[in-house]
C-alpha cells in the first residue's frame, strides 16, 4: 500500500485536475501506439499497477515514473519546457524590479590615461 502523504490530499483542485488530465493524455498516447498496460509498464521497468495509478491521475506516483512514461512515449523533449525560467512571468517581473534605476560608471586611473 502506498504511503499516505499530506501533499496528496492538500493539492489545489486545479492541480488535481491537471494531474488527472496528464494521466489521461498518457493513457491515450499508450492506446494510440496499441500498447497494453503490461507492455508499456515493462518498457518503463515498473509494475502494471504503478502505470495504472499514473494513468488514473494518482498524485502519489513518483516523478521518476512520470518521466519514464514520457521518455517511453517519446515526449522527453517536453520535459525541458516544464518550469522553464523564460516562462516565469512573476520571476521576470521581480527581477526587473531589482534592477537599478541608474547605472554609474566609475573612472579609474587607466580611464584617464591618454
Amino acid at each position: 500500500m502506498a504511503k499516505k502523504s499530506r501533499s496528496r490530499t492538500s493539492l489545489p483542485p486545479e492541480v488535481t485536475e491537471s494531474v488527472l488530465h496528464m494521466g489521461e493524455h498518457i493513457r491515450i498516447a499508450r492506446k494510440r501506439r496499441k500498447w497494453t498496460l503490461d507492455a508499456m509498464a515493462s518498457r518503463m521497468f515498473v509494475t502494471r499497477k504503478t502505470l495504472s495509478r499514473l494513468e488514473n491521475g494518482d498524485p502519489g506516483v513518483s516523478l521518476a515514473v512520470l518521466t519514464s512514461a514520457l521518455w517511453v512515449l517519446g515526449f522527453e523533449n517536453d520535459l525541458h519546457e516544464i518550469a522553464h525560467p523564460e516562462k516565469d512571468k512573476v520571476g521576470i517581473y521581480r527581477e526587473r524590479q531589482r534592477l537599478p534605476k541608474r547605472v554609474r560608471t566609475f573612472k579609474t586611473k587607466h580611464d584617464l590615461d591618454f
